[in-house]
């Protein structure tokens, strides 16, 4: 569904004219939407994010390639700050490498650190971009490619066309709630009424989602 499309679900539900079907350009830039318009595409944004942060949705996942550098242990992953890794593995050696606290990773810097193929890791800080940067020990000795499946969530939608990824019935009952609530018309009673329903539709979503993922938790040997 378009972010177009979106909005005009959400116009609808609270008996406001929606948009034209030949609006293209940019909620930003455009002087085409009327000004509550304008303030329901931002509500569609926030209920987008929301839905984004409650599951590892797999239309989020995606896989990343990291070429170690002998004798450089931080990486910049060069992929904002909303990125979520769910498994790093050594494509060479196989090996899985661990996630491993601050604390942990520091005593194994001192008084010398090793080298040799990475198996544990860490975050560490951002770049002046928000590109989080990634340690890992022991400090590669030769050039390794470590493959990192993740999650980055989707940037905000923006242009009419733009497409979202997450399923679009909780984000549509949550920027209807949200609407709803910041007209404050009925004392919040129809509000409470339309947030309880995003809630149960985004349940559903990830107990949908999650069915395709049953197996993430098995071992095997």
């Amino acid at each position: 569904m378009t972010y177009r499309e979106l909005i005009n679900e959400v116009l609808m539900r609270l008996r406001e004219p929606t948009i034209d079907l030949d609006w293209t350009g940019s909620v930003s830039s455009t002087s085409d939407l009327t000004d509550y318009q304008k303030i329901v595409a931002m509500l569609v944004n926030d209920s987008k994010r929301n839905v984004e942060a409650y599951h590892d949705w797999l239309v989020l996942r995606q896989t990343l390639s990291l070429t170690t550098i002998s004798g450089t242990k931080n990486y910049n992953l060069n992929s904002g700050d909303s990125i979520k890794i769910l498994e790093i593995i050594n494509q060479v050696t196989g090996v899985k490498l661990s996630q491993a606290s601050r604390q942990y990773m520091n005593s194994l810097m001192y008084p010398t650190e090793a080298s040799g193929d990475p198996r544990y890791y860490c975050f560490n800080g951002a770049d002046s971009s928000n590109n989080l940067k990634l340690d890992i020990t022991p400090i590669p000795n030769k050039a390794e490619t470590l493959s990192l499946d993740v999650s980055i969530v989707q940037d905000p939608l923006s242009l009419a066309t733009d497409v979202i990824k997450v399923p679009t019935q909780p984000v549509i009952l949550g920027a209807w709630g949200r609407a709803a609530s910041e007209r404050g018309e009925d004392g919040g009673s129809e509000s409470k009424l339309i947030i309880a329903e995003a809630i149960d539709s985004l349940k559903q979503s990830i107990m949908i989602d999650s069915g395709n993922t049953q197996y993430e938790s098995d071992w095997y040997v």
